[in-house]
């Protein structure tokens, strides 16, 4: 972006862009997809005390396939066994040279799915009740599972800026050859030329398929699956029921995404080759397993997930104006992708190494909340009931509740702040940026330092939250030693407090009043570092937590009046 482009609406108007790209879909596509099923289920009353619930179901989730043909997959897996000149065979076009109509992407057709579940009455008043079922669900629906390639796309981007734009740059004194004049390029120098009519690439030889960037699915994609079971113990006293039971899954072929897999070799670090004529970037392709191809991102179902939890309630039914639900987890939660959460918005992996994506990606889960107690209360005062008159309108009608919540921290990634922290100054005086790394999700593209001891303490402060000599600039062309979500942020906790007078107005109707107080103990809840170049590793705010979590508010009180009717 150039520096004379402060405003970028005001740039926009006046023609002085610093770059220009279209990507444009030759034909509107109209996709296909089939998820055929079918499920059969029973209850069993084996005896008065026990009762088993049996099913079995079937899926199957085909991938997309497109009612002109107009899909394309690129073969990764095969285009590294091929020689430059025949990577474009990789490049499988639906219906033709024997490519079937879901470019060869494969369905799962052994998705069976049993469940079973059991209820049964050990005692009056104790209960066990337990299950296990497996379900399936598409994993190739995630993001750029439709495979919008070549030659059914056309992507023009001449990396060059506008010529409004170099005049504005020369006549404040800036150094050219930043990127050329389009029109020396015979690329449109102006917005009103506008731009050449999209043409599909040709791909059919090596000149034609260098450069262009692609997406690949694995052609051995298997369809989702998720393993839960439980088994819980339930003791009814009185008006109390307790309960205390365990619950698990274990998910397996889970959908995962990385942004470009068509990386270096690992740990093989950049030759010190770069100067301003041989740009980083050229440098870095030029060891990529398919130099002559631009990014591949890839699509796979190799995730895995699993969670154990203990979880345990207490509640009492309203019972002479006692009513209350406790309930405490105590849990682990492993994965190694990212999950819909708070933390991320993706699934899968960013530019990762695959050769060691279970060594560091394996790891805590964005939604791994370790501990959880929770508790509701409502107390209807029983004082006044029988009162009459001015004594019973002001002294009957009171409710008190409370709602109680505290949980440990959400985990979180470090990351380093970038070029130069991460990199070593080379023998050409430049700080390669290397590529070959696995990106945590949301870290805005910063590699993960090595870790070299325990950074976890004792005693923490804002300040100090975590040890910050545990990590350390990994070597160039290495990837980080530093797990994904290898820390918890700061622990969360809320009161939240109503009080209600209802005044009767006659038997049918009446008016309630209502005091509500939300977090009134005004706890702050403070911000873990969350991947920001801000806080990250190099940063001088690395290891500090400085805010508070805008998605909780301090104290706030509201009152109301409602009509009971």
């Amino acid at each position: 972006m150039l520096h004379t482009q402060d405003n970028q609406l005001a740039s926009t108007l006046v023609g002085a862009y610093a770059s220009e790209t279209r990507n444009f879909n030759l034909f509107p596509p109209d996709y296909r997809s089939w998820e055929p099923s079918g499920f059969v289920q029973d209850s069993w009353k084996v005896s008065p005390k026990l009762t088993v619930l049996a099913g079995i179901r079937y899926d199957v989730f085909t991938p997309f396939t497109e009612a002109h043909n107009r899909i394309s997959n690129f073969d990764f897996p095969e285009a590294v066994t091929l020689s430059p000149a025949n990577i474009g065979n990789a490049l499988k076009i639906a219906n033709l040279n024997g490519v079937n109509s879901q470019v060869n992407i494969s369905t799962t057709y052994s998705n069976v799915a049993p469940r079973l579940g059991f209820s049964a009455e050990l005692t009056p008043g104790t209960v066990v009740r337990g299950g296990y079922g497996i379900s399936y669900f598409p994993g190739n629906y995630t993001s750029n599972a439709d495979l919008k390639n070549p030659p059914f796309t056309s992507i023009f981007s001449p990396n060059c800026q506008s010529t409004i734009a170099v005049q504005i740059e020369a006549s404040l004194g800036a150094l050219a050859g930043q990127n050329p004049d389009c029109a020396t390029i015979g690329a449109p120098g102006v917005i009103n030329e506008g731009l050449p009519t999209p043409v599909p690439p040709n791909v059919s030889d090596l000149a034609g398929i260098t450069g262009l960037a692609f997406v690949a699915e694995a052609p051995k994609f298997r369809t989702a699956m998720i393993q839960q079971y439980n088994v819980q113990v339930e003791q009814q006293f009185g008006s109390n029921v307790f309960t205390i039971g365990y619950v698990g899954n274990v998910g397996q072929h889970l959908p995962e995404s990385i942004n470009n897999i068509n990386q270096p070799a690992p740990f093989n670090p950049l030759a010190p080759v770069g100067s301003p004529s041989n740009p980083v970037g050229g440098a870095h392709q030029l060891q990529a397993q398919l130099p002559n191809v631009g990014t591949v991102s890839y699509i796979a179902s190799e995730g895995i997930s699993n969670y154990n939890g203990l979880q345990m309630s207490f509640q009492r039914r309203f019972t002479k104006g006692l009513a209350f639900d406790a309930n405490y987890t105590w849990s682990k939660s492993l994965s190694d992708i990212t999950g819909f959460s708070q933390q991320g918005s993706n699934q899968g992996w960013s530019d990762a190494d695959p050769t060691r994506i279970r060594q560091i990606e394996y790891a805590n889960s964005e939604n791994d909340i370790q501990n959880r107690f929770a508790l509701s209360l409502n107390y209807e005062l029983q004082y006044g009931k029988n009162f009459i008159g001015v004594k019973k309108a002001f002294l009957s009608g009171w409710q008190a509740n409370t709602i109680l919540v505290w949980q440990s921290g959400k985990p979180f990634t470090i990351i380093e702040t970038g070029a130069g922290v991460d990199n070593p100054i080379e023998s050409d005086g430049i700080a390669h940026g290397f590529n070959n790394r696995a990106t945590p999700q949301n870290s805005g593209g910063q590699d993960r330092p090595d870790q070299i001891m325990d950074a976890r303490l004792s005693h923490k402060t804002n300040s100090h939250f975590f040890n910050t000599a545990a990590f350390a600039p990994q070597p160039l062309g290495t990837v980080g030693t530093t797990q994904r979500n290898s820390l918890f942020g700061p622990n969360f906790r809320h009161v939240d407090l109503s009080i209600f007078k209802t005044f009767p107005v006659t038997e049918r109707l009446g008016v309630q009043f209502r005091a509500e107080s939300y977090n009134i103990s005004n706890t702050p809840n403070f911000y873990m570092p969350n991947g920001n170049s801000g806080d990250a590793f190099g940063n001088s705010a690395f290891g500090q937590i400085s805010a508070t979590d805008p998605n909780y508010t301090p104290r706030q009180y509201q009152f109301a009046l409602k009509a009971l009717f």
